[in-house]
């Protein structure tokens, strides 16, 4: 049982951009989290509720859009992926630095692995057929 639903999942899995929907996703969770996680070090309680909570709200919200579009439409992967790069970037500049740069490092991946999928096959490579050069042989 646990054989066959691997196998289920590895099908589904080669059949869509995987894994850029999930660096897509991940990013979009550093990204949607500094603003709204209050740290406490001791008595001291660092909280960024600020203007960058609902720009980092808006954009985490459209990457994991994006991150579910990937893996539930993969023919959206172009539109997508142009998305995540344009959204991640912007991130950085208006949402803490784009979840610490770590966010957007991810996300700019996950629209790079994007770009980069295709469903088409591989092509074997060729055989190389050994050289026959007409030489002079010595005697």
């Amino acid at each position: 049982m646990l054989l066959t639903t691997w196998h289920r999942f590895t099908a589904w899995r080669r059949g869509r951009p995987f894994w850029a929907g999930l660096f897509v996703a991940v990013g979009a969770l550093l990204i949607l989290f500094p603003p709204f996680a209050g740290l406490k070090f001791g008595d001291l309680m660092i909280s960024m509720q600020t203007l960058g909570g609902v720009s980092a709200l808006l954009i985490g919200t459209l990457l994991g859009i994006c991150a579910v579009a990937l893996w539930a439409q993969p023919r959206f992967r172009l539109a997508s992926g142009i998305v995540t790069v344009l959204l991640s970037l912007v991130a950085v500049v208006v949402t803490n630095f784009g979840g610490f740069i770590i966010g957007t490092l991810s996300s700019l991946l996950g629209g790079a692995l994007a770009l980069a999928w295709t469903d088409e096959p591989k092509k074997p490579k060729k055989a190389k057929e050994p050289e026959t050069t007409q030489g002079v042989q010595p005697t």
